[in-house]
This record gives C-alpha cells, structure tokens and sequence, in this order.
C-alpha cells in the first residue's frame, strides 16, 4: 500500500522543494548568489528539527501499550488529519501567491541586509512542511504498516527531481493542476483519516457515542484462512482502505464523521471555485469595457 504514501509525500515534498527553488531563483535573479548559504543552512536545520520531531513521536509511541497506544494513535492520526485539512486550504488559497509571497519576505532581508533573516525563513518554511510531513508518515504507518516507508520515500525522491527539473528551468508543469486535483485525492484521503482516528479512540475506550458496528460488510474468511478481494483488508477492499478510508464494519460515529468532513471540505472548495470564478469574471468584462472605443 504505497499509493497513498507516495502521494503525500511528494505533495509535501514538492511544496518545500518549490519554497527553496523560489528562494535560489530570486538570489539567482538578484545576483546575490553569495547569500545562498544561508537559505541552505536554514533548510538544513528544518530537516534536522522535522527528524527530531519524528524521533519524539517514535519514542512516544514505544511507550505506550493496550488502550493508551489506541488513543495516542487516534490523537496523531487526527492531529495529522487537521494539519494535512489547514494545507490542502493553504495552498488553494495562496497556492497562485506563493512566489511573490516568499520573494517579498526575502527582499525585505536582503534589504535589512540578514543572512539570518533568510537562514530564519528557509527554517521556517521548510520546517513547517517537514513537521506535517513528520506527523503524516506516522499516520500513515499506523494505518497502513511500515511498508509506507517505500512509498514516503519515493514521493520525497520523486519531489526532489521535480524540484531540481523547475530550479534549472528544464522542466515545466502545471503546478495549478497538480496542486488541485491531488488537493481532491488528498480531501479523500483526510476523510478517511478522520475516520480512522476515532476508531482508534473508540478502541481505547473514548468517544463510545452510538453503536460501534452499524453494519458489517466484511466477507468471511476463504476456507485457506486468507482475505476475500472485498475484505477491508483484502486486495481490493485494502486499497480502497488505503486511498479512501474504507471499513466493512465502522461504527456510527466515524460514519458521521467521514461523511461530514467530505461535505463540508467539498463544499468549502466549491464555494472558493465559485468565488474565484465570478472574479475572473468581472475583471475580464472589467478589461473589455476599458479597451472598447469611446464614441
């Protein structure tokens, strides 16, 4: 179960990697390569502190056993789920200003004349992304296993060859596109987070609102012990799991849950579609009545 992972991660992966291509290429631009150390060491330190970060949670995670290690699970997962909602939101709203953004707070280093300053905002950029990244990866083991590990590690891997392919200017893609529609798989993907989160509390005895089995779809065991297709933990079912949340025997509140956050993320999304839309709009009936002839 790699699909997820793999998407995740080069998401995240992408987002920091563009943060410091847009930094390199503004230095670039500005002829002022002599102060490209300082937003590698600022991206350096990121890395170090987004490791330090999952080393903690790992050793959390050694610690706790039986229902408190269903809860502390739960809370990550939900954790990872909020932050993962709070930068699918990010990005559609400032995805297109993302550039100007970062190149203004630089210029206003460069003009402060810090090497610091730039240092401290690569940490921060780059930290930010690392963290989700950090809390998101744990999440994904407890859901899927460790084999998520091959599918994190590809995503970064893929992230940095973009990357590298934008920073040199041999590559070009539609970062709209790309950013929106995994926006969508991701949307989906969360749900199912959201879900999984409280069926952990739920194992550990918290949120015990309404039945905990509305219905059990799960087929029965072939007589070989294995997993029929459309288990949840089957070939087809497992996947299904994996992109989007599936369970042959959830409990009423994760339904809730599940079916809630699709609504309101969806509709969310939509109404900014919209918005934006209008917009574009107005601003091109705006264009055409200030180039049309005056009589």
């Amino acid at each position: 179960m790699i699909i997820s992972p793999t998407i995740i991660s080069l998401r995240e992966g992408l987002e920091a990697v563009l943060i410091i291509a847009i930094m390199l290429s503004y230095l670039r631009k500005t002829k002022q390569n002599d102060l490209r150390k300082y937003v590698v060491s600022g991206t350096v330190m990121a890395i170090v502190a987004s490791l330090g970060v999952s080393i903690v949670v790992g050793l959390l995670w050694g610690v706790f056993e039986g229902p408190s290690l269903d809860v502390f699970e739960g809370s990550v997962v939900l954790i990872a789920a909020l932050l993962l909602t709070t930068m699918i939101i990010w990005m559609w709203n400032a995805g297109a200003r993302v550039t100007q953004e970062i190149e203004t707070s630089m210029k206003m280093s460069v003009t402060q004349q810090s090497g610091i300053g730039l240092a401290l905002l690569s940490f921060s950029l780059v930290l930010r992304e690392g963290v989700e990244l950090s809390l998101f990866s744990f999440a994904l083991v407890f859901q899927e296993g460790i084999l998520s590990y091959i599918g994190i590690t590809l995503g970064l891997v893929l992230a940095a060859g973009l990357g590298i392919g934008i920073y040199a200017g041999t590559l070009r893609i539609s970062l709209k596109a790309l950013f929106k529609w995994t926006s969508i798989f991701l949307i989906l993907f969360a749900a199912g987070m959201v879900a999984y989160g409280i069926h952990e509390l739920q194992d550990g005895g918290l949120l015990l609102i309404g039945p905990v089995e509305v219905w059990n779809i799960n087929p029965p065991l072939l007589p070989n012990g294995s997993y029929p297709l459309l288990h949840e933990d089957g070939l087809i079912g497992g996947i299904a799991k994996a992109l989007f949340g599936y369970n042959g025997n959830p409990s009423a509140l994760e339904v809730v849950a599940y079916l809630a956050y699709l609504g309101i993320a969806f509709s969310y999304l939509w109404m900014k579609q919209k918005r934006a839309s209008s917009q574009s709009i107005v601003k091109s009936d705006k264009a055409v009545i200030s180039t049309a002839p005056s009589q």
